[in-house]
């Protein structure tokens, strides 16, 4: 089996793609565009005082990401839609209309640049936790706003005369959890799918009050209650969700928390003391520098640091090695990771790699 190995490229921070193994990839998504009165395009395009400069810097990237392709012909670029705090999915899902118009503007956004796919990451349909607009008809509007891609995705490539691994492809990033799919009728949404994406992260994040895995695999024996990767993957599949359109989701950055006692994991630590290191700054300077003790949690398969009352949870090399081989165990489609400018020597994206060949 192929399996998928999909990175989030944000484009944002500074990166070369000469040394993007684009060889060992399946996809790359490029984050984020926007959705703006029901259409798709680059957040500069839709600023009243345009950047022109920035919109043509943005623009570009489009272009090089092509010249991956002669390292990997299999290569699928796709154009990632929303994010955390991204709004416009609601208002755009509202109507027929409206669904229309934006499946309109994101497959000509994808043509227009010669991408192969669609991803749509918007954080919640229905929920307002990142402060974004929602209504409870957005429930059955996603998987309408998703069946009007499909239905748009799939004429495109009639028409191009592409078969099999060749046509264009639809993705979702979707949360691990029950509030997810409190949210969305999820047999129709994986139907119209060709994978999602599981943000099996954040478990513990930028509200948490305890010091917690935010990635772990399996539930930890100081919170056997709580969320792990391979809880919110089991939960998709009892509810119907094959297993071979799940991708199971790495992060590369690492979630801290100050005031924790000295056991570390599972104190309770200082409210809004909540932080976040890239893997870069993990790798690099927080280890090297001595002051960090690692740690290894054997029952929720995942490390953490601590730093006298700083409590820091992350992925390394071991763990989403572990992820790579659960995803080849449970069959699923395969992993993917937020996100490839935080890996700096590609440690972690080559340890991911290796673990998912059979």
């Amino acid at each position: 089996m192929s399996r998928i190995l999909l990175a989030y490229l944000a484009t944002w921070n500074p990166f070369d793609l000469d040394k993007l193994p684009a060889e060992k990839l399946t996809h790359l998504c490029y984050a984020f565009a926007k959705v703006v009165n029901h259409q798709v395009g680059l957040q500069f395009a839709f600023e009243d005082a345009r950047d022109e400069v920035e919109l043509a810097r943005f623009e570009q990237y489009f272009v090089d990401l092509q010249a991956l392709k002669l390292r990997n012909p299999d290569l699928k670029i796709m154009i990632s839609i929303g994010g955390w705090t991204a709004d416009g999915f609601s208002d755009a899902a509202l109507s027929a209309a409206s669904r229309a118009e934006f499946a309109d503007s994101a497959v000509k956004f994808m043509l227009d640049r010669q991408l192969d796919g669609i991803d749509m990451d918007w954080e919640y349909p229905s929920n307002d936790m990142a402060g974004i607009k929602a209504r409870p008809e957005d429930k059955h509007n996603f998987s309408l706003m998703l069946e009007a891609l499909r239905d748009r995705l799939d004429a495109a490539s009639d028409r191009e005369g592409r078969v099999g691994k060749h046509r264009y492809q639809l993705s979702i990033a979707a949360g691990a959890g029950q509030y997810y799919l409190d949210g969305v009728e999820i047999g129709r949404v994986a139907a119209a799918c060709d994978f999602i994406n599981m943000m099996t992260y954040d478990f513990y994040n930028g509200w948490a009050k305890r010091a917690g895995h935010h990635s772990n695999l399996f539930n930890s024996a100081v919170d056997p209650d709580g969320d792990s990767a391979d809880k919110g993957i089991q939960l998709f599949i009892n509810n119907g969700v094959p297993r071979e359109k799940l991708v199971i989701g790495c992060p590369f950055y690492g979630r801290s928390l100050k005031g924790v006692g000295a056991k570390g994991l599972g104190e309770s630590g200082l409210a809004g003391s909540n932080g976040a290191y890239g893997f870069r700054t993990i790798d690099t300077e927080l280890l090297p520098s001595g002051r960090y003790t690692r740690h290894w949690d054997a029952a929720a398969q995942a490390p953490w640091l601590q730093n006298g009352d700083e409590f820091v949870s992350y992925e390394d090399r071991e763990s989403i090695a572990l992820k790579g081989r659960y995803a080849v165990e449970q069959q699923l489609a395969g992993a993917m990771f937020w996100e490839y400018t935080d890996d700096h020597n590609n440690a972690l994206l080559d340890a991911l790699y290796l673990s998912l060949q059979d």
